[in-house]
């Protein structure tokens, strides 16, 4: 993109946004449902753009290009109820009379940044909502994916022409991330949202000093697998959640803490479950664990493993590195300072930990900064209770992975995780203000 296009984007959606904020419900659900049957139109397209392009094997890119689909109809949906809440002011004395209702408006032009590992349901979970709402939008997509990107902004401009939505309401940016921080600190810029590294997130925390914000970080996700429970079963659901599309997802089960009389027979299971879940070839549909967005991230990765080995770590399974692609990895014995203890992997790597006690494996799952996924397993009702008081997260799964995810429903984490939660109606709050607005008889 040019410096000129780059400086036009801000006044561009400002104006966009001029057109778009009275717009009614009905303006805001016919552009989306447009965008909807536009997508179904290139879904196999945008598909082959992600693996191609992200190395995500072909039937998850499938996949996620069918849930981008679901979070449409959700805020399709979530359009007909959102905004406006009736308040009852005529139960206080001396307010007979009075109307009261509680409306929600657009903040204005907002900006999204979006990373690569879901490039198109995780900017279709920013974009739609924010439209949705009555904003305006500046898209930045991540730029390992700039095919695909383009095609689904494509799309939504096929289906802007179709309803006559205002021009310039959805701008697809660079990738410049220096010119995008610039454009995030323009005071026509209204909000902003991003999901992305933990690092990129508080860098525009301090810039942009008050301005609304949006976050959606890293996480380490935890697993806490109490005594009782079937070992095997509980492996086998677990195990896609540690390695699928190599790991690269900021909910992936990356920390497993199993009572000590499980330990032996779950770290059997899970050994077999993990191997039973094709490597390779991302085209290939059969494939579940592809290959690292790139070889230098699966140099870094593997470079990790032979630090934790060396430092005394116990391999329960390792296979090699190919280029990008690196078999998944499960280990044992690391403390909980070590980094794949401790940090976000975003990579095939899993780390199993014996307890003494359910308790004591809560414990060490919430003894984390981040806070956006866990999980718990037990037949026990008092210790699924007892998890979902513990463990500090902003999604707490019980007998189910920390992927689990119903695209309509609240996602979002805490802490060092981020702030807010995505999902539609509640991506929209995010992208709105709240007015009471209170009329009294007339005098």
């Amino acid at each position: 993109m040019t410096d000129e296009v780059w400086d036009g984007l801000a006044e561009q959606a400002l104006r966009a946004f001029e057109g778009w904020q009275g717009s009614s419900r009905l303006a805001r659900r016919n552009l989306l449902e447009a965008w909807l049957e536009q997508v179904a139109l290139v879904r196999e397209d945008l598909a082959l753009g992600i693996t191609r392009e992200t190395g995500k094997p072909i039937s998850l890119a499938r996949g996620e290009v069918g849930r981008g689909e679901m979070t449409l109809r959700a805020t399709i949906e979530a359009i007909a109820t959102f905004g406006e809440e009736a308040i009852p002011y005529d139960l206080m004395p001396g307010a007979e009379g009075c109307r009261a209702t509680f409306r929600r408006f657009p903040l204005g032009p907002a900006l999204a940044i979006t990373p690569f590992n879901f490039p198109v349901n995780l900017a279709v979970h920013k974009l739609a909502p924010a439209l949705g709402a009555g904003c305006s939008v500046i898209w930045k997509p991540c730029p390992q994916a700039p095919q695909t990107s383009r095609l689904l902004w494509e799309s939504f401009e096929a289906a802007r022409l179709q309803v006559a939505a205002p021009v310039h309401l959805l701008q697809l940016a660079g990738s410049d991330p220096t010119r995008a921080e610039a454009l995030a600190l323009d005071p026509r810029i209204a909000v902003v949202s991003f999901t992305g590294s933990e690092r990129v997130g508080r860098r525009l925390e301090r810039v942009l000093a008050g301005k609304p914000l949006l976050l959606e970080l890293g996480g380490n996700g935890a697993v806490v697998i109490d005594e009782g429970v079937d070992a095997e079963a509980v492996a086998r659901a677990v195990a896609p959640a540690a390695v699928a599309g190599a790991g690269q997802s900021c909910s992936k089960a990356q920390r497993i803490y199993i009572h000590e009389h499980l330990f032996e027979a779950f770290a059997a299971a899970f050994v077999g479950a993990i191997q039973a879940l094709p490597v390779g070839d991302p085209m290939d549909p059969r494939t579940v664990v592809g290959p690292l967005i790139d070889e230098a991230t699966a140099i870094r990765v593997d470079a990790s493993l032979d630090r934790a080995v060396a430092a005394g770590a116990q391999v329960l399974l390792r296979g090699t590195r190919q280029g990008a692609l690196l078999a998944p990895a499960i280990l044992t014995g690391l403390p909980e300072t070590d980094p794949l203890q401790c940090e976000e992997a975003f990579a095939p790597v899993t780390i199993l930990t014996p307890v003494p006690s359910f308790e004591e494996g809560l414990r060490l799952a919430a003894a984390t900064r981040f806070g956006l996924r866990a999980s718990a397993y037990s037949r026990q009702l008092a210790h699924l209770r007892l998890a979902e008081a513990t463990l500090r997260a902003g999604g707490v799964l019980l007998n189910l992975p920390p992927t689990f995810r119903l695209d309509a429903s609240p996602f979002g984490g805490v802490r060092a995780s981020g702030n807010g939660f995505e999902g539609p109606r509640w991506a929209m709050e995010g992208f709105t203000e709240g007015r009471l607005i209170v009329e009294g008889p007339a005098l």
